[in-house]
C-alpha cells in the first residue's frame, strides 16, 4: 500500500473543504503572496498527500486515466486548493517546498518527492549514443547497442503508456521493417504501493526484483496483445538514469547518435507523438 492518511492532518484555518475537495470560507480571506514558513509547509505536505491518496481524487484519475492534460489540471486544482486552504495565493508556496527546505525529512517522505523518478538523463539530443544492459522478456542478457543496425533508425519508447496502444500499433505496421521499433520497460512511476494514480495506472507494485519485472512485462504484453517488442531495464535502472525517461519518453537513435529526445509540455507534461511522425516523414522524403 502507499503511504495512505487514513483521516485528514489538524489544520486550524478558517478555511475548509467541502465534498467536493473546492476551497469555501464563510467571509472573503485575502491570500498572502509570500511564500510560507517551514511549519506551515509540513502541513501543506501532509494535507495535499491526504488529498492525493483520498478515493474521490483517485477515482478522478481513473475516470480520466486516458486524458493526461485532464489528470495535470485535477492536480493543480488540488494543490491550488490546498495553498488557499492555508491563506496562500500561489501554487509555488507548495510547489517550492523540495528547494527551499531540501534537507527537510518531512517534506522529503512525501509520497510524490520520495518515489518521484523525474529526470534529465545523462544524454542530450545530439550526442553519442551509450549503450546499456538490458533483458529480453525470457530474462536473457542484452544490450542496447545490440538492437540497432546500420540500415534502420531505432525508435525507442520508455515505459509503457496506455493511452498511446493504438498509435504504437500504427507505428509497428507502417514502419518495419524500415525502422527498429522498441520498448524499454523501466521501473514503474506510478506503482500502486508508491504512488498511486488510479486503478488502471496504478494496477500493479513496484518490482523489487528482476524476476517481478520481467513478469510485469510479460503480462502487460499478453493483456494488451502489445505488438511492438519489449525490453526490460536491469534492476539498477541503468536505461533511465542513462537516457531520462520523464517517465515516459520516446527517442531516435541513428548513425549511433541520439537525434531526436522528446521533451514534455511545459504546463501539461504531456508528450506530443506529432514530433515523431514529422520525424519519420522527413525521413522517408530524403531517402528519395
Amino acid at each position: 500500500m502507499a503511504d495512505a492518511i487514513d483521516t485528514p492532518p489538524d489544520v486550524n484555518n478558517s478555511l475548509y473543504y467541502d465534498d467536493k475537495f473546492s476551497c469555501s470560507s464563510e467571509k472573503q480571506q485575502i491570500l498572502s503572496d509570500d511564500l510560507p514558513p517551514l511549519d506551515i509547509v509540513r502541513k501543506m505536505i501532509k494535507y495535499e498527500t491526504f488529498l492525493r491518496l483520498s478515493d474521490p481524487i483517485q477515482q478522478l484519475f481513473e475516470l480520466y486515466h486516458k486524458d493526461d492534460n485532464a489528470i495535470t489540471m485535477v492536480l493543480d486544482l488540488v494543490q491550488q486548493n490546498v495553498v488557499e486552504h492555508f491563506g496562500y495565493s500561489h501554487v509555488n508556496a507548495l510547489r517550492t517546498a523540495i528547494s527551499r527546505f531540501p534537507d527537510d525529512s518531512i517534506i522529503n517522505e512525501a509520497f510524490y518527492i520520495k518515489h518521484n523518478k523525474i529526470t534529465q538523463g545523462l544524454i542530450n539530443q545530439g550526442q553519442c549514443a551509450l549503450d546499456v544492459k538490458l533483458f529480453t522478456l525470457d530474462g536473457e542478457s542484452t544490450t542496447l547497442f545490440s538492437q540497432i543496425t546500420s540500415e534502420q533508425p531505432l525508435i525507442l519508447f520508455a515505459d509503457f503508456h496506455l493511452t498511446k496502444f493504438n498509435s504504437f500499433s500504427k507505428l509497428v505496421r507502417s514502419h518495419t521493417p524500415a525502422m527498429r521499433l522498441l520498448t524499454i520497460y523501466i521501473a514503474e512511476a506510478h506503482a500502486r504501493d508508491q504512488w498511486p494514480a488510479g486503478k488502471t495506472i496504478s494496477c500493479v507494485d513496484q518490482p523489487k526484483t528482476l524476476v517481478e519485472r520481467l513478469e510485469n512485462a510479460r503480462e502487460f504484453k499478453k493483456k494488451f496483445n502489445f505488438e511492438m517488442p519489449i525490453l526490460v531495464d536491469s534492476m539498477d535502472n541503468t536505461f533511465h538514469i542513462t537516457y531520462g525517461s520523464w517517465p515516459f519518453r520516446f527517442y531516435i537513435i541513428n548513425d549511433g547518435k541520439l537525434i531526436l529526445k522528446a521533451e514534455p509540455g511545459i504546463t501539461t507534461y504531456a508528450y506530443d507523438l506529432n514530433e515523431l511522425d514529422t520525424w519519420i516523414d522527413n525521413f522517408y522524403r530524403d531517402k528519395k
